[in-house]
């Protein structure tokens, strides 16, 4: 449903980098653990253009394991977007997500 390469917003990029020189976590896992905080404080895609630019990575690497996981979570919130739409969605997540972990220093202050 995602598409095979994906990419994500320069927000995005600058708080996961962030994020990475804090913890030693990868930017790749940096932006699964912010997909998943986004859903978790129930954020939700406002159909506002994204401008994805940075880290062209395949959607494997991206989403690792999880990405069934992901894309189900994607559909149930969004049932009527399509693929496009579906991959803004994702990146508004990854992008509200970002924001909210940058500045957390390790993972016991990630569960926080």
């Amino acid at each position: 449903m995602l598409p095979n390469e994906m990419k994500i917003t320069d927000n995005a990029f600058h708080s996961l980098r962030r994020f990475h020189s804090n913890t030693g976590i990868t930017i790749n896992i940096g932006a699964r653990l912010a997909f998943f905080k986004s859903i978790e404080s129930g954020y939700t895609y406002d159909g506002r253009e994204m401008e994805p630019r940075q880290r062209s990575l395949s959607k494997h690497v991206w989403l690792g394991e999880l990405e069934q996981v992901v894309e189900l979570l994607l559909k149930d919130k969004y049932p009527d977007m399509h693929q496009k739409e579906l991959y803004k969605a994702w990146n508004a997540h990854v992008e509200d997500g970002s924001a909210s972990i940058e500045g957390k220093t390790n993972l016991s202050s990630f569960l926080e």
